[in-house]
């Protein structure tokens, strides 16, 4: 067998990754020291978690593919971290603050992930599939979206879409994380259940939450598309944001 080369000019591409990503974290970290949000974030709180009511919950498919046991791998994780965290009234919840680090050191495994505008692998890829389905519990629950990133591209035919389109939430360390705010009067946890084939999110909370009537509306313009995220509610509509998105051609 032979002997792979050393690269340098990849090292030190890690080295400079590794670097930029370190600078984003502590740039995160000092604003949100200033703005006051950390002692606002929550956390795992000490002894048993509490054991409330499903109000409402989301299930969907975990598409097959080559990397699919990798990917399930990721999910499971992503879940276990985010299943211990309980947000109370005015606390803020953090994606990568329940998650972590997506790194091969702490369990993570290469799968399918959008990289620079394209499809490719990285350690820790399918964990945006968690932070969707977070993202549509959030809207259809009421609570109070702080950041959420769209992904750059399309890349789903309409016959393999797992959830509508503008339903996504890409998380990127460092970089893009999911927040929302708990803005009820009580508590809530997320909790996941799986099938082989399916990921189920469950939103649960001492008191019954009333689930909003959250829509997706597309508008196509050559090879883009606008999807804008509406509620809609007795008195009309409200607009909760909008996202575009670049079609990704893929050969059959």
């Amino acid at each position: 067998m032979g002997i792979v080369p050393f690269d340098p000019s990849e090292q030190k591409m890690s080295l400079w990754k590794s670097i930029k990503r370190h600078i984003r974290l502590t740039q995160r970290r000092l604003n949100d020291s200033f703005n006051g949000r950390v002692r606002k974030m929550a956390r795992v709180p000490k002894g048993h978690l509490p054991e409330w009511p499903v109000r409402m919950s989301i299930t969907q498919p975990i598409l097959p593919g080559p990397t699919l046991h990798n990917k399930r791998h990721n999910i499971h994780l992503a879940c276990e971290g985010i299943s211990r965290v309980v947000v109370q009234p005015g606390q803020i919840f953090s994606y990568w603050k329940a998650v972590g680090p997506p790194t091969a050191k702490r369990g993570f495994l290469p799968s399918r992930n959008i990289i620079g505008g394209q499809l490719s692998e990285d350690v820790g890829g399918g964990l945006c599939q968690v932070s969707g389905l977070l993202y549509q519990l959030s809207l259809r629950a009421g609570l109070q979206v702080l950041e959420r990133h769209a992904h750059s591209i399309d890349i789903y035919r309409e016959e393999e879409r797992y959830a509508p389109l503008g339903a996504d939430a890409t998380v990127v360390y460092g970089y893009k994380d999911y927040r929302f705010l708990n803005p009820f009067q009580h508590p809530v946890i997320f909790s996941f259940s799986f099938t082989e084939h399916t990921v189920t999110a469950h939103l649960s909370s001492p008191f019954e939450i009333t689930e909003q009537d959250i829509v997706f509306e597309r508008q196509t313009s050559g090879n883009a598309e606008m999807v804008i995220t509406k509620m809609i509610t007795a008195d009309g509509e409200r607009i909760l944001g909008a996202s575009q998105y670049r079609k990704l051609h893929v050969a059959d």
